[in-house]
């Protein structure tokens, strides 16, 4: 409360609302009497948390008033794109054409599926037991954190609002994502397409329910960071032992039961949904016993996080991800290389080096990842199409985190132009430890495929589709990296402007799906041995092609810089403007 001095004491507000701070603000300049401010605490009965609330409204008015959206608008455009995506999603289900399975086939489903299907609900907590501990999952703005955070305002309610903002969004997503997954379940499954997209989306939401819930609690508590992921690793391996059939049960087994409800009704489906709600509540009632300093490290980064995104800049946002997840390099490496001075190969020795001092939670989820492509191909393998897509992008994200070395190099272009050697040189020195990583990855997932069990692939398959998927990620990974430099950027610059929304388009699904080529001979191989002929033969007529292409990629990754170069003299003599205006 602002109380200048005894003549306005009357006319003092009970509250700082937006009108009232922009009245005092507007009329404090105007050269009125000398009268002296006296700044005062909060009187008892001013309603702080309502004046946050109307500063929220006021602000988010304004912002919708800004841009020049009215609301219909903005209602069409989300009706008009739920409707496109209703119809592709609808065609892409069709188009594959995989036959409904066999009588025995679903009781395998039944008796195997609840324990597979709870592992998902396992990693939900799992990532939110993660997430909490580090501070999430909350990324307020800096200044919610520094000024409504500080203020003497109820933290519980001031961080409600953004809570509920965040559920509502990811509840959406859930729901959309879980009856996509239920429509096509029942492509193949038995019962009604409409029974599978709600039984979908209700699991959806409740595994968004379960992470958020789980994280909210965990933030509350604020347990040390080991304690949350050895609890979250815990959960994880009782769910793989229940599904190897090692364990009797998991404690996420009753999500299993819910998203299989179409096939038969089991009342312990509702227990996760019931865990879920109750993890919100208690979730939403502990939200102001949080850490300031982890509230001010979030708000910064994921600041930029969301900057990155905008601009499609994946570098940014995978380094920016690591630091929110504090994923610091080790000070020992796992092995020391006895290799003394710069050997014959300086730059691989140096890649490997960075990679032995990768942190566990990398490690980890490169074995995640191999586990994920593994459960994939096995389900391609049985009449799952779609999941030689999931297999593709595990691979893709695992060919993230294997071109690090290489990096690092492009992050730091000084040191790199500094060598006496061309870039184009130096970088492609750098693919080996790439494939390498990758490598590693593809023949863990090779061998979970080849485990004994339901939708088991042939060894000799397996072992074909290793060389394609480290090739493929490796490859994928190297034009996601490579592909979105500002050089690259800059060569398209004489495109039609109606071509840009395609070229982003282009540059964001290119490098996927030349990691999904790398899981596609499973497809040639699966139609092989239905058809009586040899399935590695014809793995590898496909593999083959996958070869080619990393092969391709390596040449450009040489031969980029020239033709870059080559390229902007084309445009100095084009547009001599445009290079002036660019020296200057």
């Amino acid at each position: 409360a602002i109380d200048r001095g005894d003549a306005a004491s009357e006319a003092r507000p009970t509250s700082c609302g937006p009108a009232f701070v922009q009245r005092w603000v507007r009329g404090s300049g105007r050269g009125g009497p000398s009268v002296p401010l006296v700044l005062r605490a909060a009187v008892a009965d001013a309603d702080l948390e309502g004046a946050l609330a109307d500063w929220r409204r006021w602000r988010r008015d304004h912002r919708v008033a800004a841009a020049d959206v009215h609301w219909i608008d903005v209602l069409y455009r989300a009706y008009l794109t739920g409707i496109v995506s209703l119809v592709a999603v609808l065609f892409a289900s069709s188009a594959v054409g995989d036959t409904p399975l066999r009588p025995v086939a679903v009781a395998d489903v039944l008796r195997d599926g609840p324990a597979w299907v709870g592992a998902v609900a396992t990693l939900a907590i799992a990532l939110g037991l993660r997430s909490g501990s580090r501070g999430g999952p909350l990324a307020l703005e800096r200044a919610e954190v520094r000024h409504v955070l500080l203020a003497p305002v109820d933290r519980t309610t001031a961080l409600r609002d953004p809570a509920l903002r965040q559920l509502r969004f990811l509840a959406f997503v859930g729901i959309v994502v879980g009856g996509i997954g239920g429509e096509l379940a029942s492509r193949r499954l038995p019962g009604e397409t409409a029974a599978w997209v709600g039984t979908g989306a209700l699991a959806g939401v409740t595994a968004v329910g379960l992470t958020m819930g789980t994280a909210y609690v965990t933030n509350g508590l604020r347990p040390p960071r080991w304690v949350a992921s050895g609890l979250g690793s815990a959960l994880v391996a009782l769910a793989v032992l229940d599904g190897a059939a090692v364990t009797v049960t998991s404690p996420t087994a009753p999500f299993g039961r819910l998203a299989l409800w179409p096939l038969e009704f089991d009342l312990l489906g509702l227990l996760p949904v019931g865990l879920a709600l109750a993890l919100v509540l208690v979730g939403l009632a502990r939200l102001g016993v949080c850490s300031l300093e982890d509230a001010e490290r979030r708000s910064t980064l994921v600041g930029q996080l969301r900057f990155a995104a905008t601009l499609q800049d994946l570098r940014t946002v995978v380094l920016l991800r690591r630091q929110l997840a504090l994923e610091l390099p080790r000070r020992r490496p796992w092995i020391r290389l006895a290799v003394h001075g710069s050997g014959r190969l300086p730059v691989v020795v140096r890649g490997l080096r960075g990679v032995l001092r990768w942190p566990a939670a990398r490690m980890a989820r490169l074995v995640l990842l191999a586990a994920v492509a593994a459960g994939a191909l096995r389900g391609v393998w049985v009449g799952t199409t779609p999941l030689v897509v999931v297999a593709g992008l595990a691979m893709f994200v695992a060919g993230l985190d294997g071109v690090e070395p290489l990096a690092q190099e492009v992050d730091h272009p000084s040191r790199r132009d500094a060598a006496p050697r061309e870039p184009g040189d130096l970088h492609l020195r750098h693919v080996p430890v790439a494939v390498l990583v990758l490598f590693v990855t593809a023949t863990l997932a090779a061998v979970g495929a080849a485990l004994p069990g339901p939708g088991r692939v042939p060894a000799a398959i397996a072992v074909v589709l290793v060389l394609p998927l480290a090739l493929g990620g490796t490859a994928g990974a190297l034009v996601s990296l490579l592909g979105t430099a500002p050089s690259m950027n800059e060569a398209l610059t004489l495109a039609a402007p109606e071509a840009q929304g395609m070229r982003l388009a282009f540059r964001m699904v290119w490098p996927p799906a030349i990691a999904t080529l790398g899981a596609a001979p499973v497809l040639l191989a699966r139609e092989a041995v239905a058809d009586g002929r040899s399935g590695p033969v014809a793995a590898w007529s496909l593999g083959a092609a996958g070869v080619a292409l990393f092969l391709f990629v390596c040449g450009w990754v040489r031969v980029r810089e020239r033709v870059h170069a080559w390229w902007s003299t084309q445009l100095e003599t084009v547009m001599p403007t445009r290079s002036d205006a660019d020296r200057a």
